[in-house]
């Protein structure tokens, strides 16, 4: 099947119309642990990082992480089933490809960054020696750069989302094709 995706027969029969269900699961299992994870992380805003508030950031850690290891559970899966994949959307222009590609790229690689950053801010901290047995360190805080560089990755994944969606939308706008059906399982 991939020599027809490189001929790029557009509707060819071989092509599946949906994703593998694998890859529709964790799409939308990914969605709404980061729904889950955006409205912990904003509530933590009125608590202070401590012991009494440590199961909090650790239900908000985990979450984050579990994102981070689907995606690349998904990026994996993906490529393992570059022949079921349903063809690729007919773009506007070289352009509008590029810019599909990098929205894209980009979403993977801070569905993995955003997570990477919040557990480096709990480790920088020595708050992990407390999950394993030890003691809350005494006065631990974050550090301010990384606590700063982990909002900038979240609003930036954020906006990617919004561009994802809007994007979804005005393509069945403008073409008639619903992308969405693509992605339900």
């Amino acid at each position: 099947m991939y020599f027809y995706r490189s001929l790029n027969l557009k509707h060819s029969i071989m092509y599946p119309k949906k994703y593998p269900k694998s890859l529709i699961l964790i799409h939308w299992l990914t969605l709404i642990l980061l729904a889950v994870v955006f409205y912990i992380g904003t509530t933590l805003e009125d608590f202070e990082f401590n012991e009494q508030n440590m199961n909090r950031y650790r239900v908000h850690a985990i979450l984050g992480v579990s994102i981070a290891i689907l995606t690349i559970f998904r990026i994996f899966i993906r490529r393992r089933n570059l022949d079921n994949l349903p063809p690729d959307i007919t773009y506007y222009s070289p352009a509008h490809k590029t810019f599909v590609k990098i929205v894209n790229y980009l979403l993977y690689i801070l569905l993995i960054f955003v997570p990477l950053v919040g557990f480096v801010m709990v480790y920088q901290t020595g708050a992990l020696s407390y999950d394993l047995g030890g003691a809350f360190p005494t006065g631990a805080e974050f550090d301010e750069n990384l606590e700063i560089l982990h909002k900038i990755t979240v609003f930036s994944l954020l906006g990617l989302i919004v561009i994802h969606v809007v994007g979804v939308i005005l393509y069945k706008i403008k073409t008639g094709d619903n992308l969405i059906n693509r992605m339900l399982p």
